[in-house]
């Protein structure tokens, strides 16, 4: 089945000495092939609209988009590369470990994300997590005066698409 994302958010948490900040993004888009009986053919690529996001005020939100330069690299994509581990916990319940390729910013890491979906014919609701090392991506950690926000962000997504064909 291909199903469609209709909505979705990505959470940046990143961690400071003073405060945590947690960063959302709200423009997603993707696509995701899901069959139960052969999940090693599984694929998804998923889409973030770096420019689209709320840090919470807006000297946050400035200090970000100076940090991150989200005109100059717009778009983050995730592309699923398979599972290391797949469980069906109950009927179209899974629990998940996903590995794939996230770019942006001209890199290209490799992440596991651990998750969980609840997928049937109609629908997939998931939601997952997994924590990144800002570097591997090019960004140097954010500074606020004396204080550094830390390298590694812990990220949440969460997700639900709709399908829209059966392959």
């Amino acid at each position: 089945m291909r199903y469609k994302l209709q909505r979705g958010l990505v959470e940046v948490k990143a961690r400071s000495s003073v405060h945590d900040t947690t960063t959302k993004y709200s423009k997603i888009e993707g696509t995701i092939d899901f069959d139960p009986d052969n999940t090693a053919a599984a694929q998804a690529e998923l889409t973030v609209d770096m420019r689209v996001f709320d840090a919470g005020d807006r000297l946050k939100n400035w200090k970000l988009k100076s940090d991150l330069d989200p005109d100059s690299h717009p778009t983050a994509t995730f592309t699923l590369a398979g599972f290391d581990e797949i469980h069906e916990v109950t009927a179209g319940q899974y629990t998940a470990v996903a590995k794939g390729q996230l770019k942006w910013r001209g890199k290209v890491p490799m992440i596991k994300i651990k998750g969980k979906a609840s997928i049937d014919r109609r629908s997939i609701d998931a939601q997952a997590t997994f924590d990144l090392n800002v570097r591997d991506l090019g960004v140097t950690p954010p500074k606020i005066l004396m204080f550094k926000v830390e390298e590694i962000v812990s990220i949440h997504v969460t997700f639900f698409a709709f399908v829209v064909a059966d392959k």
